[in-house]
């Protein structure tokens, strides 16, 4: 009963509030860059799109160093009560280094994933505005849709399946340019530069920045 009871604290309490900072941060961001976008004009909404998109991955990397210091924290508060880690950190990451993919890990993926739904978003409605303003595409749309007209019964269906394809190709590539340069950011930009994210973890799980702060405060009392 207790471990169930520690296991509800920290995933739903503790994890979830260090977890809403960095979905606020992501979502102000979002709004700032595509706000700045969209006074610019021009290609500056997709280029800032594509800004937002890469900074997401730095919210992501922080967002887990934060993670594992709160888990740490939270288990080590919990032996100090006389009870068990509820998520021990060195098996949480050996488990994810030997199988990744592993449906037991996937929650800890939704967390640091659902701080990239803003710029997912931002990057799929700047999908949907490029393919809307493909110049051949737009012109050739125009002359089955012609302005002040009635669209010829025979023309109806494939202008509207013309239109629905376009919004959905659109909203795809900015969804698929959103997860490639995440991908590209954590999994290779940041390795290459010595910086692998579940290395980043290990090193500071290893710090041990919840005891150290323990032992300061107790030599000062």
């Amino acid at each position: 009963m207790e471990a169930q009871a520690g296991a509800s604290l920290l995933f739903l309490c503790l994890l979830t509030l260090l977890n809403a900072p960095f979905d606020w941060a992501s979502l102000g961001l979002t709004r700032a860059l595509l706000r700045r976008g969209l006074e610019l004009g021009g290609w500056w909404p997709y280029l800032l799109a594509l800004v937002d998109a890469a900074l997401a991955g730095v919210i992501i990397a922080s967002l887990a160093l934060v993670m594992a210091i709160g888990v740490q924290t939270f288990d080590e508060l919990a032996v100090h009560g006389g009870g068990k880690p509820v998520l021990p950190l060195d098996a949480l990451f050996e488990g994810i280094a030997k199988n990744p993919a592993a449906p037991e890990y996937w929650w800890a993926y939704a967390l640091l994933l659902s701080s990239m739904i803003p710029s997912i978003i931002n990057l799929a409605i700047g999908g949907m505005a490029f393919t809307r303003g493909i110049p051949w595409l737009a012109r050739l749309l125009l002359q089955w849709i012609p302005e002040g007209k009635a669209v010829p019964e025979y023309k109806r269906q494939p202008a509207a399946i013309g239109l629905t394809v376009q919004m959905f190709a659109g909203a795809g590539l900015g969804t698929a340019a959103q997860g490639l340069l995440a991908w590209g950011l954590i999994f290779h930009l940041m390795p290459s530069i010595g910086l692998d994210l579940l290395d980043m973890a290990r090193a500071v799980a290893a710090f041990d920045l919840p005891a150290r702060i323990g032992q300061l405060v107790a030599g000062t009392l």
